[in-house]
């Protein structure tokens, strides 16, 4: 089972990132098959999960999905990941 991404999330994209990371590891994925699913490619993804890329309402629906949760979890837990990294 995954366990939280030590990451550093001092900006909001970055937050989003770990959480998506975490949320992949957690159901044991790889970025290649969550990519898949998500209809973006690896390199894509990675830069996701990394805070370097901005992904678009579409994916972030779709990983939203995956996960079985909805879009407004996924930017609540993205929030207090951001926050506690701040402090």
């Amino acid at each position: 089972m995954g366990r939280p991404v030590k990451r550093k999330a001092e900006t909001r994209e970055q937050a989003l990132g770990a959480v998506i990371t975490e949320l992949r590891l957690k159901k044991g994925l790889t970025g290649l098959v969550v990519s898949e699913k998500v209809g973006v490619n690896e390199s894509h993804m990675n830069e996701i999960e990394n805070g370097k890329q901005n992904p678009t309402y579409k994916v972030l629906q779709a990983i939203a999905d995956l996960h079985g949760i909805k879009l407004s979890k996924l930017f609540a837990m993205a929030e207090k990941k951001y926050e506690r990294g701040r402090r």
